[in-house]
């Protein structure tokens, strides 16, 4: 993941020969430099497909939906095209707590609600395994 200057400077250069999904998360910490690099490309905002996601210290209904905002206003854009949840559990908690579970079913829903208001268009998740999303597929209504 390429922070400062080296973020603008690849994703314009990425852009400049056609490149239109740009990946990032807020884990990764360059998403003011992503925004930024889009702004300065000229591409128009509906030619790209901008994805990021929450991270395990997100990972709550509220953290969710905290973590989305500040994703929105680091890259400067009104939308995001997809929003995962970036890894199954919560950070600096037992592998075994039950808190990882009501965690994910919370931050699903902060997902829903996003989708809903328009602020993301897609939603889904990263790093999840077959049980975790089964168990996802017993709450989700998206």
């Amino acid at each position: 993941q390429l922070k400062g200057e080296a973020a603008v400077t690849a994703v314009c250069a990425a852009l400049g020969v056609g490149y239109r999904s740009i990946d990032t998360a807020s884990v990764y910490r360059n998403e003011e430099e992503i925004g930024r690099a889009v702004r300065a490309s000229g591409v128009p905002r509906g030619e790209l497909f901008l994805t990021s996601k929450a991270g395990p210290a997100e990972m709550s209904f509220s953290g969710a939906l905290r973590a989305a905002s500040a994703s929105l206003e680091r890259l400067g854009t009104g939308y995001l095209d997809l929003y995962l949840l970036h890894w199954p559990g919560c950070a600096r908690t037992p592998p075994d707590s039950r808190r990882h579970r009501e965690a994910r079913h919370g931050a699903w829903r902060a997902l829903e609600r996003l989708k809903d208001e328009g602020k993301v268009r897609l939603i889904g998740v990263s790093n999840f395994g077959v049980g975790h999303l089964e168990e996802l597929l017993k709450i989700c209504r998206v």
